[in-house]
């Protein structure tokens, strides 16, 4: 089973309406999780990522409603919030990842996954790629998960 924190950009790509280099590979991964049982959307507990999902996903989007039936089909797990080291917090502050920056929330529900998975095709995740192997979190494009 593969927990995925997926950043918002996946979605919006997916649904045509982010970077469409990635539209393909975006599509194709929402697809095959709301079709295959070994898929599941990481969300954090406290609600962010879920408020991020829709308000940056136009109601009627296709990552609008891929957020609600993977909810409906009982394909979500909810990640408590956890903090990190200062040590690997402080490194992620100076590239640009605050506690108040919607990537610190994808980087900390990944990071408290079965199987520490964040998907993004933004760079500044794999810029950082070194600190987060720390955490431990594995970023991935979406046509590798």
């Amino acid at each position: 089973m593969d927990d995925l924190t997926l950043d918002v950009c996946v979605l919006m790509s997916g649904s045509g309406i982010g970077n469409p280099q990635y539209r393909d590979a975006c599509f194709d991964l929402m697809n095959r999780m709301l079709s295959l049982d070994n898929y599941k959307l990481a969300l954090d507990g406290r609600g962010k990522i879920r408020k991020q999902y829709l308000a940056k996903n136009g109601q009627g989007t296709l990552g609008h409603h891929f957020v609600i039936r993977m909810a409906l089909a009982d394909k979500t797990v909810l990640i408590p919030w956890r903090s990190l080291r200062d040590s690997i917090r402080v490194k992620l502050e100076e590239r640009g990842f605050t506690r108040g920056n919607e990537d610190y929330n994808y980087v900390i529900c990944a990071s408290g996954t079965c199987c520490n998975k964040l998907v993004s095709h933004d760079l500044h995740f794999f810029d950082t790629s070194r600190i987060l192997r720390k955490i431990p979190v594995t970023v991935l494009l979406p046509n590798q998960a």
